[in-house]
């Protein structure tokens, strides 16, 4: 006997989740979407929210091909292009408004690369891939405004039911290996949900499970945003004998943890006037120039001697000129902006001790454990290469070569932080969830984060766009099911 019964089950109760339970309402089906935490969202809230365009789908296709390392079919990709291109249009007829996104820095000279266009320009097929668009709101990350888009029409529609504070525990199957429906726990008991004609996993991936991290990831992260995110979906998948794929891959930055809360701050500086170094005060990489989302990258590096990792943590190091010119955070793209605000000067976080400061570089560094020749000898080289206009260590941009001058000095201890993980069950063109003999698991489909297209190559804007198009092929294809017959 089941508690519940629908036509189709979605597990997880984000972008990719709103998504297909709209989608599967569309084309007729009763629809009971499961979710995990007391409110909706997912990581979708708590993104930029921006969405991908593309000016060439044939030489987007190859560019996305190129970034997976081969590792996504083509027609997968092919069909994500396709139907990810349809995502303005789509929100619009939900009741968003689509605009052009503009990336706010509050100084120009903080990253060369723009974040509207292709973020590999010189990878193969970068030409195809076009501006960025968002839904048109009061803040500067986009997804708030996305998921209002989405949580409005669900709450809307008759043929959706939400289950709050109900985390799936495992996918039920018949005897003739096809899924039938899931069990959860509500309060402190089992209940039973039926998936007439199918189940869409949308319950995202593995950013609070740090095992996952060590044994999928190779090193350990922080997460920025939903808390809910511990690898549900790719422990019920595999338990019936799904494939996995990119489970190395994820999008990491830079960011700040501290005790008060249990996910990270992301990190963001207001002016190109700041290095980064490691653990020995030596500058490791260009600090303006590298993607946002590829940090896991440069963080990762091992000594190859001690097999400790000598950039996590790393450190930022800047100047009185750069603290006054604003938050040296980005506060309002993580979990973080529901119970924190910055502060605009730095000042109270100064306070708290979150940020060191110094008179002069010599006394900063014996406060963050560091020898001070060191880094005396890394900010001093640096202004000189900004005095010269040339980095010929790092290859940083001339514009954003901007000296350390002013005293006070300060430094905050950086982690790389996941905004999320890539990897879970693998999926085909038709979002059906592929078991380890390539076949597709009956009336099982996915969407979003878990079992993502995208592996360690992440450019930006691709999750969002891969919820909504996956989302929306999932919901429509799960509904098209035959129903379960005794």
């Amino acid at each position: 006997m089941w508690d519940h019964e629908a036509d189709v089950v979605v597990v997880g109760f984000g972008g990719a989740g709103a998504t297909a339970a709209i989608s599967a309402a569309a084309a007729g089906a009763k629809v009971i979407v499961l979710e995990k935490n007391a409110e909706g969202g997912g990581n979708t809230r708590f993104s930029g929210g921006t969405i991908r365009t593309f000016l060439d789908m044939d030489k987007a296709a190859d560019f996305i091909e190129a970034l997976c390392d081969g590792t996504t079919e083509r027609d997968v990709v092919e069909t994500f292009v396709h139907e990810s291109s349809k995502n303005p249009e789509w929100i619009q007829q939900m009741g968003g408004e689509i605009v052009p996104h503009q990336a706010k820095t509050r100084d120009t000279r903080r990253y060369p690369h723009s974040l509207t266009l292709a973020a590999f320009p010189s990878v193969l097929g970068a030409e195809g891939i076009g501006p960025r668009v968002r839904v048109k709101g009061g803040g500067e990350f986009a997804g708030i405004d996305l998921w209002g888009v989405l949580l409005r029409n669900v709450v809307a529609n008759a043929n959706i039911r939400i289950l709050y504070a109900a985390p799936a525990s495992r996918l039920i199957v018949d005897t003739r290996d096809e899924v039938t429906g899931v069990a959860a726990v509500s309060g402190d008991h089992e209940i039973t949900v039926s998936a007439k004609r199918g189940v869409i996993l949308t319950c995202g991936g593995f950013e609070y499970e740090q095992t996952m991290h060590r044994n999928y990831l190779g090193q350990s992260f922080y997460g920025l945003c939903n808390p809910g995110n511990t690898g549900d979906g790719i422990v019920m998948a595999a338990e019936i004998g799904a494939d996995l794929w990119h489970m190395n891959g994820s999008a990491a930055t830079f960011g700040y943890k501290y005790p008060e809360f249990p996910f990270a701050i992301r990190h963001s500086m207001p002016s190109a006037g700041f290095i980064y170094v490691d653990q020995a005060g030596t500058r490791f990489m260009d600090e303006t120039g590298t993607d946002m989302h590829l940090m896991w990258a440069p963080a990762g590096h091992i000594d190859v001697l001690t097999l400790k990792r000598p950039r996590s943590p790393s450190y930022v190091i800047f100047d009185e000129d750069t603290r006054l010119r604003g938050a040296v955070s980005a506060i309002g793209h993580g979990k973080v902006s529901d119970v924190y605000q910055w502060s605009k000067d730095n000042s109270a976080e100064i306070k708290k001790g979150w940020i060191k400061s110094a008179g002069n570089i010599a006394d900063l560094a014996l406060q963050i454990n560091m020898q001070p020749d060191r880094l005396q000898a890394s900010v001093a080289k640096y202004n000189m290469d900004c005095v010269g206009g040339y980095d010929p260590e790092m290859g940083r941009e001339p514009h954003t070569l901007i000296p350390l001058g002013r005293p006070p000095y300060y430094a905050m201890d950086i982690w790389p932080v996941l905004f999320n993980t890539q990897g879970g069950p693998k999926r085909n063109a038709k979002a059906q969830v592929i078991n380890v003999r390539g076949k597709p698991i009956k009336r099982l489909y996915s969407a979003g984060e878990l079992g993502s297209l995208w592996h360690k190559n992440y450019p930006g804007a691709g999750n969002v766009s891969e919820a909504l198009a996956f989302g929306r092929i999932a919901g429509k294809n799960a509904a098209s099911e035959l129903p379960l017959t005794d």
